[in-house]
């Protein structure tokens, strides 16, 4: 007979699997969506220093560049160098100790102080979106192998539970139609593979 508690346990752990899904579904929105409010926030962060900082040799912003793939773009802090051959700005990749790259003399030093901070700022956004990023990654790594490896066992174990139930569907009609259990013959189980 089967007991009431049992059905309780096999619907927690349906609500427990279903919980796992939902997790896992909101997994990827809710991590595009942080990396947009850090892209957001760094850009924010840019206009600060475009209005911080004089528009001179040694101004210091956030570009978003093309780097390993052409449809991924990456945020980078750039100081803007002046050519001395065509009298234009280009900007050129900064990296690590960003806050020492302030220019504190001239007509840089009246906002030093705000740029040090956004600059600061920056370097945090960039490490936060830097592990957002590998994370998002490592992510869809998985959902990529689940996809592709765990498939063709996927598939064999519906085949085998559906071998399994109809086995135990049969036995189940043989049992309740039987009426006595040395009815059942012996020769009934033979056909039916279990391992």
């Amino acid at each position: 007979m089967t007991s009431p508690s049992d059905k309780e346990q096999i619907t927690e752990h349906r609500a427990w699997l279903a919980g796992i899904s939902e997790e896992g579904l909101a997994l990827f929105p809710g991590l595009g969506n942080l990396l947009s409010e850090v892209d957001e926030l760094l850009l924010k962060s840019d206009d600060v220093l475009y209005y911080a900082q004089p528009p001179m040799d040694g101004k210091l912003g956030v570009r978003f560049w093309r780097r390993q793939r052409h449809d991924k773009v990456e945020p980078v802090v750039v100081v803007w160098q002046k050519s001395s051959r065509t009298g234009r700005f280009w900007p050129k990749q900064v990296n690590g100790h960003l806050t020492k790259r302030v220019c504190r003399r001239g007509a840089f030093e009246v906002n030093a102080e705000v740029t040090m901070e956004t600059l600061a700022i920056v370097d945090k956004l960039l490490a936060m979106r830097k592990s957002l990023a590998m994370l998002l990654y490592r992510t869809r790594q998985s959902v990529h192998s689940l996809k592709t490896h765990q498939k063709p066992v996927l598939n064999y174990q519906r085949k085998r539970l559906a071998e399994l139930r109809a086995a135990s569907d049969g036995f189940l009609d043989l049992a309740i139609n039987s009426g006595d259990a040395g009815d059942v013959e012996a020769g009934v189980f033979e056909d039916i593979h279990w391992g």
